[in-house]
């Protein structure tokens, strides 16, 4: 059985799934640069003995600190001692340092992206990019504008594989679409008494964009309520929710079982973000069968939604966009069809297929 190790940053509980997954094709090792991110606001509700399939190496007990090298790596990167090499955040100053190890030892290895945004930079970094991302043996991308930000960078088109990146396993996208009457079970728990439920979940920082939505809101009315699942919320979305007249609910992070209740119970998706190289959470609602509208600087919903079949995609920083295609989409949606289109959109990016994918390559 080929032996291969894997290099990432912090121990995603989507990317446990992953790794159980893709350890059942092979001796799998997991480098870890540390077991948290609680200094950026990261933390994980699971157990560590959800690993089952594969080797973990925790370099770290604590929070990982992303623009410092830890020299611990290097003894996990000797010549012969894996079949194949996978590094997936080169921005991190350790994989970083791993990558120009491997470089100067000419040991080949494949590197992982979750996407990538092409941004104006100087000459310099560029070039400095350029090195590090050019020379792999191969390349892991999600979408055509990740294959796109690969080859602006030195990748060479004949090594870039495409996989489908996500968070779900094949048990966690709904059957068929949530019926009206399981959805008002629901929101009678939830205690949501508006006509239409437009949701979002994300953090309340400036990059996702809720200072727009509510923006937007201006112009809707009590028939339609926002909910915003994004953990502790800032002054300044208090503010500006105290501005409209349509209702603006500030949710803490819930657990998977109760987020799960939020979205059988909306009747859309909103992510207005600034800019996601992903954005997993177009992943999760699409599963439970919800049109999903989001900006085209959001590479999950400009690789998987289609305009009035799933969803919409909006310009960033327009609230008269967004407050239209809200409308739109809320009414298109009575016969469910883009509920029905939601779920065949993402059937196939399920953790199983993700690891076959990467099966394939590696074998």
């Amino acid at each position: 059985m080929k032996k291969i190790l894997f290099i990432t940053n912090i121990p995603a509980p989507y990317r446990i799934d992953f790794y159980n997954e893709l350890g059942k094709y092979f001796d799998l090792t997991v480098l870890f640069e540390a077991k948290g991110a609680s200094n950026q606001g990261i933390k994980f509700n699971w157990n560590y003995d959800k690993i089952e399939n594969f080797k973990a190496v925790f370099l770290s007990d604590g929070d990982i600190k992303e623009r410092r090298v830890d020299k611990r790596i290097f003894k996990y990167l000797k010549k012969n001692l894996y079949d194949e090499i996978v590094v997936t955040n080169y921005s991190y100053f350790t994989e970083m340092a791993a990558i120009l190890y491997l470089k100067a030892r000419h040991i080949p290895y494949y590197m992982e992206t979750d996407g990538g945004i092409i941004r104006d930079e100087n000459l310099l970094k560029r070039c400095y990019k350029h090195f590090l991302v050019s020379g792999a043996k191969g390349y892991f991308s999600p979408s055509k504008s990740s294959d796109e930000y690969l080859k602006f960078y030195g990748a060479k088109e004949n090594r870039i594989y495409r996989y489908p990146f996500t968070s779900l396993k094949k048990e966690d996208i709904l059957e068929k679409p949530v019926t009206r009457d399981e959805k008002e079970i629901l929101r009678k728990k939830l205690s949501i008494k508006e006509k239409y439920m437009i949701l979002g979940v994300g953090q309340f920082i400036h990059r996702k964009g809720w200072d727009i939505l509510i923006e937007a809101a201006k112009t809707l009315n009590l028939d339609y309520g926002i909910y915003i699942v994004g953990g502790t919320v800032g002054e300044k979305y208090k503010k500006l929710a105290s501005k409209t007249k349509t209702p603006i609910y500030f949710l803490e992070f819930k657990g998977k079982e109760e987020l799960a209740e939020y979205y059988k119970s909306a009747d859309i998706f909103v992510l207005p973000t600034r800019e996601d190289i992903w954005g997993l959470v177009v992943n999760e609602a699409l599963a439970y069968s919800l049109p999903v509208i989001t900006t085209t600087n959001c590479v999950a919903g400009v690789e998987l939604i289609r305009n009035n079949e799933n969803g919409r995609l909006v310009s960033s920083e327009d609230p008269n966009e967004l407050v239209i295609s809200i409308k739109d989409v809320v009414h298109s949606n009575n016969d469910k069809q883009m509920s029905v289109k939601a779920l065949d959109s993402i059937r196939n990016h399920t953790i199983e297929k993700m690891a076959i994918v990467h099966k394939k390559i590696l074998i």
